[in-house]
């Protein structure tokens, strides 16, 4: 068996991929434009070969059937949509175009799902600026405007007022200025129940294989910092059992609607006082969810991904390990340019419920004005509980210091004065 990964930054980095799919035989990692994955390439070719896609899907096809790929995956959503184009030419298991542009597409994947029934928010295409006023006649404000493709929740954004949202759109959609948006999707703000203190939403991983779709976890969210950007995840969710089985069956729903027939999802699911309401569905693992299984439940979600590629039933049997596993995600200020130190990291171990420290942001770096979730680095622990849960990272986040730059000068914090800066901001009502 040969596997071939459309490899880009995305929920699976090169190292992760590289330790887990060692024992896989031959590898094909299939790499575009993406500057990570350039840097990446001497790493995965320590692993397997690694191959240059042209854009030409029939053209690139034809090196893959050449080279025996009998399976195809994908961990971003640039790959889905590559990874669609290619299977088709392949006829390799994977998202059929039409599913794979649903995954990718805001506007069409709410849509599909308005018109199988499933419960999400009420929602308009917004192209140029002159189709604001329309749009949204008839929604209810505040309303969120989004890019119709993007990802980490660039350029997302809530608004209150009309005046407020035209002049955002007009800005977004302004095509001399550098970054802009093409296409925005505009649906009414999904308000959370009382989920304090845990996020007001949750993510379903699930395999999906032949027509059948198998649930391995729910994972909770931390409380979103301002305005959506994550600020971390654990397992086991904290739901009551009845509101548990709902949004396992609205994630299958969602699933269904959009003609997910192979591999891992990630669908993402707002718990509000009407019930739960699909936020978005993502047709790959999701972030960091690889990391986090491994620990909660002894089990390899690329591993996974990877055998449902191949036609291979995954196995599921997962250990459920005591406690709550989490990771925590300090997120820059907005407003600011540039991140130009990090202290304390070594603080941080030992620690007896923190386990890893990975920094993913270097010290110098540009720092982008998108208002992305932008992770400067991912604490991984354990607890016994959600109390003890919040008393460490309560005990590690003074321990961090940050020191930014940005046009109204230094701006110097501790990993709570983040977490407190950032959870500031307009009040939704």
């Amino acid at each position: 068996m040969s596997l071939a990964i459309v490899f880009e930054q995305a929920a699976a980095t090169a190292g992760e991929l590289v330790t887990s799919l060692e024992s896989y035989g031959d590898l094909l990692f299939l790499v575009g434009d993406d500057p990570y994955a350039r840097r990446c390439v001497p790493l995965l070719e320590s692993a397997g070969t690694v191959v240059a896609l042209t854009g030409d899907p029939a053209g690139d096809a034809a090196g893959l059937r050449a080279a025996g790929v009998t399976g195809l995956v994908a961990f971003g959503d640039w790959g889905v949509e590559v990874g669609a184009a290619l299977a088709a030419e392949l006829d390799l298991p994977f998202h059929d175009r039409p599913t794979a542009r649903a995954l990718t597409d805001k506007d069409v994947q709410r849509r599909l799902l308005d018109e199988a029934g499933v419960a999400g928010a009420r929602h308009r295409l917004v192209e140029t600026p002159a189709d604001w006023d329309t749009a949204v006649r008839g929604l209810a404000f505040p309303l969120v405007v989004k890019p119709s493709r993007g990802k980490g929740s660039r350029n997302t954004s809530l608004v209150r007022h009309e005046a407020e949202g035209r002049d955002l759109v007009a800005r977004l959609l302004d095509r001399d200025r550098t970054g802009h948006e093409t296409r925005l999707v505009v649906e009414e703000y999904l308000a959370g129940g009382d989920t304090a203190p845990y996020g007001d939403y949750v993510s379903v991983e699930s395999v999906c294989s032949a027509g059948s779709v198998r649930h391995v976890g729910v994972t909770g969210k931390l409380p979103l910092a301002y305005p959506f950007r994550e600020t971390g995840q654990f397992h086991p969710a904290v739901l009551p059992s009845p509101l548990l089985r709902d949004v396992l069956e609205l994630a299958e729903a969602a699933l269904r609607a959009l003609g997910c027939a192979y591999g891992v999802t990630h669908t993402e699911i707002k718990l509000t006082d009407r019930g739960p309401r699909v936020l978005e569905v993502n047709g790959r693992l999701g972030g960091n969810i690889a990391e986090l299984y491994r620990r909660a439940l002894g089990i390899d979600m690329i591993r996974v991904a990877a055998d449902a590629a191949l036609g291979v039933t995954p196995d599921l049997d997962v250990t459920v390990r005591d406690g709550i596993h989490f990771q925590y995600y300090n997120q820059p200020p907005l407003g600011v340019t540039r991140l130009t130190a990090v202290e304390g990291t070594r603080s941080l171990r030992p620690h007896p419920h923190i386990e890893t420290y990975s920094q993913f942001v270097k010290p110098g770096s540009a720092l982008p004005d998108d208002m992305r979730s932008l992770f400067l680095d991912r604490i991984a622990g354990s607890a016994g509980s959600p109390q003890e849960m919040w008393r460490a990272l309560d005990d590690c986040l003074p321990r961090l210091r940050f020191t930014f730059e940005g046009p109204q000068g230094e701006t110097v914090a501790d990993g709570a004065l983040l977490r407190k800066l950032n959870a500031q901001g307009p009040s939704v009502d």
